[in-house]
Order: structure tokens, then C-alpha cells, then sequence
């Protein structure tokens, strides 16, 4: 264990926990008390740990990433699923039943060089999809085909130095890729007709950036998780789609010592209080941290951190349900590798249960279907991925189906969703 997992182990735990599901093996239930729930969560915490170099190492031309999963384009229906497979440079196609949610494999498309692919979004009407590679330093434009799934590739345009992810506004009308390498970001304008993105202003470049990685946004605003920073930061996104001076938060215990990379975006805001919520990941501490902002500047801060797993932490999804809100966050490092489930209100965490299965391995990325019934996991280390299908009434997962890629050596990391 390092000194950033020691400084990190003396963190605020959640501020509740709720009576808990933790589901075993294939889809076995256990019923919990609030008491033992807590325990159980520290015992798995501490039995995750280990020392050593983590499983997200600096991202290089050659290295895994760190990086955002997170549906941008809200889809309708949502009949296929995509990944970006570091592993073999391919993009990996799925039809999804918009019934059962079952996947089915497709097939995959080139996505440029093999150990580069890392952040997947989709686009305008969520019919186009769009992979960052890291090895390349471009972004590979794909075109849904409505019948049958296939990407149809439309080109490639240039990012800046180690590109980590591509965060769409939700009008699909713009685009920006987080560029590790460099620490900068890149711009696009998307054509509407097309998909196709152009260059829109350049790089920008802030004070407040160094790694820039997980990246999500609304209309108006850009948040940026910095791992060297140890921040969120917030840029106002202009009529034209221009970036321009931000904000930021400093999360956990501050540069050195926290290292967000994940975001994800809270759809709920707090209309009466102008506050919005996201949440940011740290694999090399293994917690989550809240953020707020402000709904009229942007302006982020930070609220507070909760434990999800000793470290190793990957992708987040969230889903209100008529119950309420739940985050769910990979736990890459954790023995064996799981789920952890929150329930949020207000930018508050409550730990609800820990969810494991044989099938989870090195589990990186997660999507939810539009019907908000199926979640998926994106495991790195088989090439494979995971559905579960979500309670609606509790919001507890219960193991369905896993399904390979194209190869074990895929190794996909993020996923998105496309009609």
C-alpha cells in the first residue's frame, strides 16, 4: 500500500447505510442489516487491498486508461451497445433486445492502433458513435447503420496528445475530447446531417488543467476531472460552442493525494437551490466524490467523498427510478471485482449494497438501457461483457447473460449505447 492509499484510508465514510442486498455467486440474494451492511463494506474494502502499481497505470501510448463511461446523446430505444476495446483497436457491436436486453454479438470495426481506444461516446440523435484513441492522437467517427448495427466509419480528425475521452453535449451539436498528454482540450462542432465533427477553435488550454481525463457535459458547461490537479473543473461552453475561462474544486485531500478521473453527471438538479450534481471516481484510492454546482455559473464544489472499494475504482452509471436515484460503480480492484450500488439524494451518498459475480473481471465501463431495466459492465481482463437487470423497485442487479467481444484479448473499457 502506498502513502496515497494511507492518507486516503482515514476518509469520511458514507453518511448512512441502508438495509442491503449483496448478491453472491449467480444471482443469490442475501438480506442485510443496516450494522453488518457497514461492516461487510469495510471488511471488502480492506480485503481489496493491495500494493503495488494499480491496474489504471499512467496513461502512455502503450497503457490502460483512465477515462469517463457515460451515455452523452440520449438514445430512444437503444438497440445496440458498443465498446471501445483497447486490447485489439477495434470497436466492439452489440444488438441489444429492447425487450430482455439481452446482447448479441455483431461483430467490430477498426478503431485505429491496438492499446489506443479508450473513451466512446455517441452523437447527434445518438445514431453516430465516436472512439478516442490514445495511441493515435484522433478520434474514429462511425455512422450507426440503422438495419443491422455496423459502424460505418466517416473518417478521423485530430485530437491533442493522449486523448482520454469525448464528452458530447446532450444537442449533439458539440463536442470536446480531454487530451492527457498535452493537457488540453480539443473542440468540435458536429454536423447535424452528417455526424461528421470539424475543428472548432482549437485546443483549449487552462491553468487548471495538467491531466485532464473523465469529462461530462450539460449545454452549457464542460466538466473536467484532473487526476494531477485533484480537482473538477467547470468551463461555460459559448453560443458557438467555444470553451472559455472556468472554475474549479479541489476534491478529497487535494492534489498528490486524490486522483479523480471518472465523472458522471447527476440527471437530477435542485431547481429551488440553482444546484447541480456530479460525482467523480478515484481508482487510486478507490473513493467517490461529490460535487456541486452551481446551476447559473458552472462554479463547482466539492461536497464530500464515500468509500466504494480500497481502490481500483472504474466507470459509473446512474439511473432515477420512480424509487429514486442510483449510482453504481465499478470496483476493478476489489476481491472479488463487484458493483457497488448508492442510493442518491441531493449529491448524498448512501452505500446500498455490493454486488458480485463470476463473470466480473477487471469490470471497467457501465451503461443503462433507455428502459432502465438492464445494466451493463465492460470486463477488461475476459473481453467480455456483463447484463444485469435492475429491480425497479429497489434498484438491486441480479446477474443475466455475459457475452463475449470479439476476442478475450479485447479488453474493453467503455461503452456506449445508439438507436
Amino acid at each position: 500500500m502506498d502513502e496515497r492509499q494511507r492518507a486516503n484510508a482515514n476518509q469520511g465514510a458514507p453518511t448512512g447505510t441502508s438495509i442491503s442486498t449483496l448478491t453472491h455467486g449467480w444471482g443469490r440474494a442475501l438480506r442485510l442489516t443496516p450494522a453488518l451492511a457497514a461492516v461487510l463494506l469495510t471488511l471488502a474494502m480492506l480485503g481489496g487491498a493491495s500494493c503495488g502499481k494499480s491496474i489504471f497505470p499512467e496513461v502512455t501510448s502503450s497503457s490502460s486508461p483512465t477515462a469517463t463511461a457515460t451515455i452523452t446523446v440520449s438514445p430512444t430505444v437503444g438497440p445496440y451497445l458498443y465498446s471501445s476495446n483497447n486490447g485489439d483497436g477495434k470497436a466492439g457491436e452489440f444488438k441489444r433486445n429492447t425487450t430482455t436486453g439481452v446482447l448479441s454479438l455483431i461483430g467490430s470495426v477498426a478503431a485505429g492502433s491496438s492499446g489506443g481506444p479508450i473513451g466512446i461516446a455517441n452523437g447527434p440523435g445518438a445514431k453516430y458513435v465516436y472512439v478516442a484513441n490514445s495511441v493515435d492522437g484522433k478520434i474514429q467517427q462511425y455512422k450507426v447503420t440503422a438495419s443491422s448495427g455496423k459502424l460505418a466509419s466517416i473518417g478521423t480528425i485530430a485530437t491533442g496528445s493522449q486523448p482520454q475521452w469525448i464528452a458530447v453535449v446532450p444537442t449533439g451539436a458539440y463536442a470536446f475530447a480531454t487530451n492527457q498528454g498535452d493537457g488540453t482540450i480539443s473542440q468540435y462542432a458536429i454536423n447535424a446531417t452528417t455526424g461528421v465533427m470539424t475543428s472548432n477553435g482549437g485546443a483549449f488550454s487552462s491553468v487548471l488543467l495538467a491531466k485532464p481525463q473523465g469529462a461530462v457535459a450539460t449545454n452549457s458547461y464542460l466538466f473536467v476531472a484532473d487526476s494531477a490537479k485533484g480537482s473538477v473543473s467547470s468551463f461555460p461552453i459559448g453560443a458557438s460552442g467555444a470553451l472559455s475561462a472556468g472554475t474549479t474544486a479541489i476534491v478529497g485531500n487535494g492534489p498528490g493525494v486524490s486522483f479523480p478521473t471518472d465523472l458522471v453527471l447527476d440527471p437530477f438538479t435542485n431547481a429551488a437551490f440553482q444546484q447541480g450534481y456530479l460525482y467523480a471516481s478515484d481508482p487510486t484510492t478507490g473513493f467517490v466524490y461529490a460535487i456541486g454546482y452551481n446551476l447559473a455559473n458552472g462554479a463547482p464544489a466539492y461536497l464530500n467523498s464515500y468509500p466504494s472499494s480500497i481502490a481500483g475504482l472504474g466507470g459509473m452509471a446512474i439511473v432515477q427510478l420512480s424509487v429514486g436515484e442510483f449510482l453504481y460503480v465499478a470496483n476493478q480492484k476489489a476481491s472479488p471485482p463487484s458493483i457497488t450500488a448508492f442510493t442518491v439524494n441531493s449529491g448524498q451518498l448512501m452505500f446500498s449494497a455490493t454486488y458480485s459475480d463470476p463473470s466480473l473481471n477487471q469490470p471497467t465501463g457501465i451503461a443503462i438501457g433507455p428502459n432502465k431495466n438492464n445494466l451493463y459492465v465492460a470486463n477488461q481482463g475476459t473481453g467480455t461483457i456483463s447484463q444485469f437487470s435492475i429491480n425497479q423497485s429497489t434498484g438491486a442487479l441480479t446477474f443475466v447473460k455475459v457475452v463475449n467481444t470479439e476476442s478475450a484479448t479485447s479488453a474493453p473499457l467503455y461503452l456506449t449505447i445508439a438507436d
